[in-house]
């Protein structure tokens, strides 16, 4: 059985969402309930820019892959004969 190494960027991608989503609402409750003090924006601007550098870091990180290599699955070698007990 083989399918290809894309199948993997389908939960990155729900997780990626997700996370977007609550960064979307605590950037709005902060905006609705003037929560304007200093000490908010900035760790609002750090949460944000540390978020930005990680979604850098990772499209460097996998701008190189080729999605389309299959991954093979061999079920044959999980046989109970090869189990240790």
């Amino acid at each position: 059985m083989s399918f290809p190494l894309a199948i993997i960027l389908v939960p990155y991608g729900v997780v990626v969402v997700v996370f977007f989503i609550v960064a979307l609402l605590n950037v709005y409750h902060l905006i609705h309930y003037s929560a304007t003090s200093k000490t908010s924006f900035a760790f609002t601007f750090v949460f944000l820019a540390g978020t930005a550098i990680i979604a850098f870091l990772t499209w460097q990180a996998v701008g190189g892959v080729d999605w389309q290599t299959p991954i093979s699955i061999s079920l044959s070698s999980s046989s109970p004969k090869l189990l240790p007990f």
